[in-house]
């Protein structure tokens, strides 16, 4: 049977940098905080100690969650590329079974099984493989051929039938 390559986490790249980018916001807004604290009105002025302390606070909260979750979503990302490139991911072919959308609301994980492994992802979910619902456009329906060759539970690379 021929297959077409619909995602393939090496090719694709590491596709979660918006999540921790949108830390970056909250580390220009701890910037723009702490070097103008003193020159803001109010309770920034009256209680200089607490609000360099709350400055302070905000501006290392933002740089650390941004540093955290770069690191684990990269590091989720290496993890998944590098078992596909050395061949150490585990591969299962056949009919798409027990298949349940997600609904465009979200709220649930979409879910799937080929033969006995099952797996469920999200488009709401952050993680380096596949995760392309059918209500945002994803290719999964039930009975479709597919190859699905996976790390844990992450989809590094999906196949369909043509």
């Amino acid at each position: 049977m021929a297959y077409q390559t619909v995602f393939d986490i090496t090719s694709a790249g590491y596709k979660s940098w918006s999540f921790p980018a949108f830390g970056l916001i909250f580390i220009a807004a701890g910037v723009v905080l702490f070097l103008h604290r003193k020159a803001l009105p109010g309770w920034w002025r009256t209680r200089p100690r607490a609000s360099s302390a709350f400055a302070y606070f905000f501006l290392g909260f933002a740089v650390l969650w941004t540093l955290v979750s770069f690191g684990s979503t990269y590091a989720d990302y290496r993890c998944i590329a590098t078992a596909v490139e050395e061949g150490s991911a585990k591969v299962v072919e056949g009919p798409v079974t027990d298949f349940k959308p997600m609904p465009v609301s979200g709220h649930t994980m979409e879910r799937f099984c080929v033969q006995q492994t099952c797996f469920e992802y999200s488009d709401f979910v952050v993680t380096g493989g596949f995760n392309n619902t059918s209500s945002h456009g994803g290719p999964i329906r039930e009975g479709l051929p597919v190859r699905v060759s996976y790390v844990g539970n992450s989809i590094a690379k999906l196949e369909v039938a043509q």
